[in-house]
């Protein structure tokens, strides 16, 4: 979800693009978004279903030891129709709304108000019946003093999906080659702290240590991130380094130069990047919409060059009735001399409280010299590049 993941890093779909998305009960986790909801119409969004929840006989400190395992997730798929600026269209299976992915967490009483928790879930290719992994982790949790978890998890830049208007459309709508990580992406080996929430605020940090055979980085990731909440005031702000990413520009990107090198001639050439993003974003809630805004200035560093992106997302959406819900963005990312504008649109009509009906509509523009490509498809021939597509939601 988002020619999807193939590998960890491409896990950042399973947002993955909706990091929250239906699978809450433990994406709240993948960076604690749970509470800005599942980018899912209202009369379509439920607890997971299938639960398994026993209450020990032994105790600690006088009180009984509370287990549960609780398994959840969302599956979709629809048609999809692309089209380019030179007049070339195809139709595909896919299903771009929201990140497929089965999930299955757990948590522990300790007593004393500890918590232990895990996570696993893998990204489901609803077309063909593969996965791919996504999350892995465990951890502890406390009301008082936080969580704290280790493993394979998304990273802090997740927290800003619920102020990119990309979300509650389509992981087509991804911000050119998500250099800015901003939907949502999920790093190996790393350890992931975030504070309880005192007055609306709440912080959080991860690390994760250089490792020659991780498919995510090789390097460093260090970060930082702050949020706060005031009734339907939402913001956030968050500060990222990841080093060693394997990035293929011209695939991702469209364009035929970076760093200094030309990737006309074989676009699929892979190179090691350094990522640092700053983001902020801030979303108001009320009567029925959200309106949400996003920054993000994302430094890059490769084969001894550095360049520069940044994105300004700007999107809304409104419930018209509990079970009709329409929206759309715009994003303008300008890298370097290259520039690109994209525009996006949404309805979802829930049929019951797990399924739902889509139709949404992605257009890009790029610029000057550079090939249109949106998120998992091939560059276009042109400048431009137009995504139709209808299909289904179904949660559990």
């Amino acid at each position: 979800m988002f020619g999807l993941p193939t590998r960890r890093e491409s896990g950042d779909g399973p947002r993955p693009l909706f990091p929250d998305a239906r699978v809450r009960s433990g994406l709240c986790l993948m960076a604690g978004l749970c509470g800005a909801g599942t980018g899912l119409p209202e009369a379509a969004q439920s607890q997971p279903v299938t639960q398994a929840q026993t209450q020990t006989q032994a105790q600690t400190q006088g009180q009984p030891l509370t287990s549960s395992l609780t398994l959840s997730g969302l599956l979709g798929a629809g048609v999809l129709y692309t089209r380019d600026s030179e007049g070339g269209g195809k139709l595909q299976q896919t299903g771009t709304h929201a990140a497929p992915s089965i999930a299955l967490s757990g948590r522990e009483s300790l007593g004393g108000g500890l918590s232990a928790i895990f996570r696993w879930s893998q990204y489901v290719f609803t077309d063909t019946g593969t996965m791919a992994p996504l999350e892995s982790y465990v951890g502890l949790t406390s009301a008082t003093w936080g969580s704290f978890t280790m493993g394979a998890m998304y990273d802090l830049l997740a927290d800003a999906v619920p102020f990119t208007s990309e979300r509650f459309t389509s992981l087509l709508a991804t911000h050119p080659g998500n250099l800015d990580r901003t939907v949502g992406t999920a790093l190996n080996n790393t350890l992931k702290y975030k504070s309880p929430v005192r007055g609306g605020w709440q912080f959080g940090a991860m690390y994760g240590a250089a490792e020659r055979d991780s498919a995510t980085h090789t390097g460093r990731v260090v970060g930082a991130q702050l949020g706060y909440t005031d009734g339907p005031l939402q913001a956030v702000a968050i500060w990222e380094s990841v080093k060693g990413v394997p990035y293929a520009p011209g695939l991702r990107l469209g364009v035929p130069r970076l760093y200094g090198q030309d990737f006309s001639q074989a676009p699929a050439t892979a190179i090691s990047q350094d990522q640092e993003t700053g983001t902020a974003g801030l979303a108001y809630t009320r009567d029925g919409w959200r309106w949400m805004g996003n920054y993000s200035h994302t430094r890059l560093s490769a084969l001894g060059r550095r360049e520069r992106a940044q994105t300004l997302d700007l999107g809304f959406y409104k419930y018209v009735t509990p079970a009709l819900r329409v929206g759309g963005g715009y994003a303008f990312t300008r890298l370097a001399s290259y520039r690109w504008s994209q525009a996006h649109a949404h309805a979802d009509y829930a049929l019951s409280r797990r399924t739902s009906l889509y139709v949404l509509g992605v257009v890009q523009q790029a610029g000057e010299g550079q090939k249109a490509v949106m998120r998992n498809q091939a560059p276009a021939s042109g400048r431009r590049q137009l995504a139709l597509e209808v299909g289904v939601t179904h949660a559990f």
